[in-house]
């Protein structure tokens, strides 16, 4: 991962990371190609935040990792007078060991004030709350108290950490959930977050349960009231049988001048199925991309699995878009093609029929 370093002012900061090994940091360079400064961040058999959740289910146990492997890095920063400020907080810049069962935790040292750990993970709030699972009623009450503590100003991740194990110890009633107005920050360096309204809606659905009896005797009323009217509309209309339809003949005259002429459908204007087709000779199957994200590679969370050893775990993804379908390489060990061109990292690129892919030396057909 390549980042712009103009403007950055690291003091001692710098030679403190080059002279200690510092882990819970990315490894970096900073060098000068024709003039410009830049840090170069090594990420392999990494993935950051954004493709860890959505590779792995988001439970409550695996978030409160999450934030104690955070709280535990600014910790150690802490010893080597690292400034939180200079630490880029995002789901594009924490980044996870690609691993089973567990996972290690990088962060990314930017030496530019990239805001305080409140106002950014505020931010991955924002981001984390949209993915909660609704048929979850416990844990999706766990994150929005989580979230509301994150609004205040002072907030610690210590205090997230003790909301998510208080609550996770007791038998807590889900509350009614309140629309919540997410604030629209962000910069150039880091991607807005817009929130889906629809979220809360369903989320709505879930956690209103507490109705009186008046409520529920009024609903039944007004239910069978709606049935009621449903039935004496069907019951007025006039009902015609098959046999009661009376049909008028027309001559049918066939004009022998006239010929009909189809269109020829060039292929380009045909959109894809969605369909990879092996083109092997081992014993890989082929896939129907049935998911507006369908993720491909050797783990068993992987929507197309792959059994060739030089497949990355989390090797790529496609993403449905209507018609339209674009794959991205989620920074596989021996890479993704199409039509032998190497994917650049979360560079999406579309797909079109006939293309051929390669998942290291996997090769697929997309129709």
């Amino acid at each position: 991962m390549i980042v712009d370093a103009s403007g950055t002012n690291a003091n001692y900061e710098e030679k403190m990371i080059e002279e200690n090994n510092i882990g819970v940091l990315l490894p970096m360079k900073k060098s000068s190609i024709n003039g410009a400064l830049q840090y170069s961040y090594n990420i392999s058999r990494k993935e950051n935040l954004e493709d860890f959740l959505e590779s792995h289910d988001l439970t409550l146990e695996l978030f409160r990792r999450i934030v104690l492997n955070l709280s535990i890095a600014y910790s150690e920063l802490g010893k080597y007078l690292i400034n939180e400020k200079h630490i880029w907080l995002s789901k594009e810049s924490i980044y996870f060991e690609k691993a089973a069962e567990t996972f290690k935790l990088s962060l990314c040292y930017y030496p530019q004030d990239m805001g305080s750990v409140q106002e950014q993970f505020r931010q991955i709030m924002d981001f984390v709350i949209k993915l909660v699972p609704s048929s979850n009623k416990e844990f999706a009450a766990m994150l929005c108290t989580a979230y509301d503590i994150a609004q205040k100003e002072d907030y610690t991740l210590g205090e997230i950490l003790d909301c998510l194990q208080d609550m996770g110890d007791e038998d807590v009633e889900a509350p009614i959930v309140q629309h919540i107005n997410l604030r629209d920050e962000g910069g150039p360096k880091k991607a807005d977050i817009i929130a889906d309204d629809r979220l809360y809606e369903d989320m709505e659905d879930y956690y209103i349960q507490d109705y009186s009896s008046e409520r529920e005797l009024a609903s039944g009323n007004r239910l069978f009231n709606q049935v009621q009217q449903f039935f004496k509309g069907v019951l007025s209309r006039k009902i015609e049988f098959k046999d009661d339809i009376e049909y008028e003949s027309e001559d049918f005259v066939i004009d022998p001048d006239y010929e009909y002429e189809d269109r020829t459908v060039l292929l380009s204007e045909t959109k894809p199925a969605g369909k990879l087709v092996y083109d092997g000779l081992n014993q890989e199957d082929d896939f129907l991309v049935t998911k507006d994200v369908f993720r491909i590679g050797k783990s068993k969370n992987c929507d197309a699995i792959l059994h060739a050893p030089t497949v990355s775990g989390n090797h790529a993804k496609i993403t449905r878009d209507g018609d339209d379908y674009y794959l991205t390489d989620l920074n596989s060990t021996n890479a993704t093609y199409v039509n032998e061109q190497i994917l650049t990292y979360r560079k999406p690129v579309k797909l079109n029929i006939s293309d051929k892919i390669r998942f290291a030396n996997v090769a697929y057909t997309f129709f």
